[in-house]
């Protein structure tokens, strides 16, 4: 079987936009007006959300004082064939302005996919109770400590015999989270039933890891495999020295004994965290599966630190 890979474009005429949505408002960055600004964008497979720091340069006052946590960020990126979405995410911290010898910067930090911790519509569907210590000062300078039953709302609470895949739609269902690729190694069945205990995010990961899977933060959504296809975003990414490989794939060392390989490629905004690429190099030459890329753009040089599983 022919291993069938592409390249779309050239890389070059690099641009990038950041644009920042508070309310019924729309804030636009764009390199193609002359408008500085800096970015590195992190995602892995590990399953953790990816990590997007934002650098602007010499903002007015007035325009920063526009941008506010937890409005959305989209950043947008490459050469001029590929360029679209590279990341997007709501804002987690804005830090001070800062000047350095004439010129001011502040950061925009912004965390990948959507924020499903503060979601309670999952929590909040049946009543139950639990057991609370609970201590008491006495006038007298002593402490007691005693044991009281107290009602709280619990998690939504499945039958018995559920299905893992069931469970997951559910909580996909309730809080809106985006999950592409959705393949399971096996449907784990709980017999006695399922309780969730944690966050949707958290849950979903506790249950593919029963079910012998993976899961990971891809964009703004969730990849759960089976590890059965080496390739299952049917991606057509190649790169050598001629196309896009800036330098040699390095060897890393691993007390584990698992083999990944280190290099910088030109910025390509199709790359995530489990990406398949196919690389043609002399160290390493094969479909290789992404294990953790960071994206960066800084003082004009667009590129990419990649590793991948060897």
């Amino acid at each position: 079987m022919t291993l069938k890979v592409k390249t779309i474009g050239d890389y070059f005429g690099y641009k990038s936009a950041v644009m920042i949505a508070h309310g019924n408002e729309t804030l636009t960055f764009s390199s193609t007006n002359n408008v500085d600004f800096d970015y590195e964008v992190t995602t892995s497979d590990t399953g953790e959300p990816g990590t997007l720091l934002v650098t602007l340069w010499n903002i007015s006052k007035e325009i920063r004082n526009k941008i506010h946590k937890n409005d959305f960020l989209v950043l947008k990126t490459g050469p001029t064939a590929l360029y679209g979405k590279l990341a997007s995410g709501n804002i987690t911290k804005i830090s001070p302005e800062t000047n350095s010898d004439g010129d001011y910067s502040f950061q925009i930090a912004a965390s990948q996919g959507g924020d499903y911790s503060k979601d309670k519509k999952v929590y909040s569907h049946f009543n139950g109770s639990k057991l609370v210590k609970k201590t008491v000062k006495e006038s007298n300078g002593k402490t007691i400590s005693y044991t009281v039953k107290q009602t709280k709302k619990v998690n939504i609470t499945f039958k018995k015999g559920i299905t893992a895949k069931r469970i997951i739609k559910r909580i996909q269902r309730e809080t809106g989270i985006k999950i592409n690729p959705f393949n399971l190694k096996k449907d784990k069945v709980y017999k006695k039933g399922y309780t969730l205990s944690a966050k949707p995010l958290n849950a979903i990961k506790a249950i593919v890891k029963d079910c012998d899977s993976k899961c990971y933060v891809r964009g703004d959504g969730l990849a759960i495999e089976d590890g059965s296809k080496p390739n299952p975003y049917n991606e057509h990414i190649y790169f050598d020295r001629a196309n896009g490989l800036l330098t040699e794939p390095t060897l890393n060392d691993d007390d584990s004994g698992s083999k990944t390989y280190t290099g910088d490629v030109a910025e390509d905004p199709r790359v995530n965290g489990g990406s398949s690429t196919y690389i043609k190099s002399e160290s390493v030459t094969g479909l290789k599966r992404v294990q953790t890329v960071t994206h960066s753009k800084s003082d004009g040089d667009y590129k990419m630190e990649v590793t991948w599983h060897g």
